[in-house]
């Protein structure tokens, strides 16, 4: 997989805070990606304008595309269309990749040819963290197939990088959804028959800020969909009854404050 040529995708809404160490992660990987492909949905910060910084000083070819608040899915598919190689890669503009995101899971591909998707396991950071960039475990991959999705979503949404023929075959993103667009994907791909893999290294830093939505205001609303959106997801994967009270759980849990909620993870 030496010369496995990947496009970079992302969507960005007002993502000045991290949207600098976000990309500068993407042009540090030890397995260079081709380009990037950004999708600036109706940002009134200074987004745009450290796009083009950016863009003027990067490595490889950043592709700007603006939009004016088209939402995520629409966003998400309009990246991809605009993206050039065979694998894409998705990262959010509020998280970042260790160096050695990109060829792990070009390593991967060569354990696994048939893969269509290949993600890596996570490290969260709150606000403005900086996480482990130092990883000693041994590499190991690790298919998931729908008994993996019962309980949560195992997959950080930039963590992932998959084919262009998987995304063309799944369908794409589904426009009609405004959140959790990420978790419905899966499930068409796991009703399809697709098996992921992950690469069981904490590669993609995903962090969780006061400037999301989850926490800004709407906990309620975010919390009641992805609710309804698991509910759906054990049903639809055929999961055993005995999975069907965790939802209702999760949802009582995520609606208690977030130092609270801190204390109990630690």
């Amino acid at each position: 997989m030496g010369q496995m040529k990947i496009s970079v995708i992302m969507t960005v809404k007002n993502g000045e805070k991290f949207l600098e160490s976000c990309l500068s992660s993407v042009f540090t990987q030890t397995l260079l990606p081709q380009e990037v492909v950004v999708v600036n949905d109706g940002s009134d910060d200074d987004t745009w304008d450290m796009l083009i910084r950016l863009q003027n000083v990067a490595p490889i070819p950043v592709h700007l595309i603006d939009t004016q608040s088209i939402g995520r899915s629409k966003a998400l598919n309009l990246a991809v269309s605009h993206a050039k190689c065979r694998w894409l890669a998705n990262i959010d503009a509020d998280d970042k990749w260790l160096p050695e995101k990109l060829e792990k899971q070009a390593l991967a591909l060569d354990i696994f040819p048939d893969a269509a998707l290949v993600v890596t396991a996570s490290q969260t950071v709150y606000g403005e963290g900086v996480g482990e960039s130092q990883i000693k475990e041994d590499f190991k991959v690790t298919p998931m197939g729908p008994e993996s999705f019962y309980i949560r979503n195992p997959i950080n949404h930039s963590s992932i990088l998959f084919s262009r023929q998987f995304f063309d075959q799944i369908g794409g993103y589904n426009e009609s959804l405004s959140r959790q667009v990420d978790i419905d994907l899966w499930i068409r791909a796991l009703k399809k028959g697709h098996i992921f893999y992950r690469v069981d290294l904490p590669l993609t830093i995903k962090r969780l800020h006061d400037g999301q939505s989850f926490e800004v205001g709407n906990r309620l609303g975010y919390t009641f969909n992805s609710f309804k959106i698991s509910l759906k997801k054990l049903r639809q994967l055929n999961a055993p009854f005995y999975y069907f009270p965790i939802p209702f759980l999760r949802f009582a849990y995520n609606n208690i404050p977030r130092n609270i909620r801190r204390y109990f993870k630690n």
